[in-house]
């Protein structure tokens, strides 16, 4: 039986809440977790999916988690030191198809939706979009019956003048790195599972394998942003690569216009 839900520590409390209930949903489709394996958790925040991975298992995995804005890597790092003993190895940079830099969008008040996609130019598009998926989840009862009772058109108001506070972004300049590298620098000759949440930066992140790695892969789940523009490019790489895929979009990431996409290597 798997452990208690560890209490991380968190920027946004009610963002530990959200992110728990989405990566229950990563376990589906095939993709599964035994003991021993090694995990890549892209785009950790502050640990949350490296979490339930590491309950899940009783604490016998290695995680890798990277995180490559400072605050949220220094939340993640505290988590690491006080609850994964020894367990996740923290790594202070993004995946991405070569090595860079580049300037990234840090929203404080939502650290969820910090982005290298995201700017001034862009952050109310993005708003309205997040304002959507969230009334979505309350609507199908994410939050709890009561909110669920309040009409569709009130809550977008409510929600969309709480996440007004997504107007106010800091700019990090963050390495990245292609995964590639990493997987040879780190020694890590197998991967049961690599999660992908980064915030429409997918594609990239894929790109940055080479050819002689993608047999180390055995399974992947990528939430991918702008779902119908990128979902079929996502799915054709790891088909490309010989996986098993599956999509899934439900209310709540429809009005978000993301989805899921689930790579499982068949077992020869």
């Amino acid at each position: 039986m798997a452990m208690n839900a560890i209490e991380l520590h968190s920027i946004n409390r009610w963002e530990a809440s959200f992110l728990r209930e989405e990566v229950g949903g990563y376990f589906t489709h095939g993709v599964e977790c035994a003991p021993g394996v090694t995990v890549l958790d892209v785009g950790a925040n502050i640990g949350v999916f490296s979490a339930a991975v590491y309950e899940r298992l009783d604490g016998d995995v290695r995680i890798y988690a990277f995180e490559p804005v400072p605050p949220l890597r220094a939340t993640l790092e505290r988590n690491a030191r006080e609850f994964f003993n020894g367990r996740l190895t923290v790594l202070p940079y993004g995946l991405a198809s070569t090595d860079d830099e580049v300037d990234f969008s840090y929203v404080p008040a939502a650290t969820v939706f910090s982005s290298s996609l995201r700017d001034q130019g862009n952050i109310e598009a993005e708003r309205r979009r997040v304002t959507a998926s969230v009334v979505e989840m309350i609507r199908q009862g994410g939050l709890g019956p009561v909110l669920r009772r309040v009409p569709a058109p009130v809550l977008t108001l409510l929600v969309g003048r709480k996440l007004r506070v997504m107007r106010r972004l800091e700019t990090h300049r963050v390495k990245v790195r292609p995964l590639s590298s990493v997987l040879d620098e780190q020694g890590i000759d197998h991967v049961d599972l690599l999660k992908v949440d980064v915030e429409g930066a997918e594609l990239d992140v894929l790109m940055g394998i080479e050819e002689r790695h993608w047999p180390l892969i055995r399974q992947a789940v990528v939430e991918v942003e702008r779902w119908l523009q990128n979902r079929d490019t996502i799915c054709e790489v790891f088909l490309a690569h010989g996986f098993t895929v599956s999509v899934q979009q439900d209310p709540v990431q429809q009005a978000g216009d993301i989805g899921l996409v689930f790579a499982v290597r068949p077992i020869t």
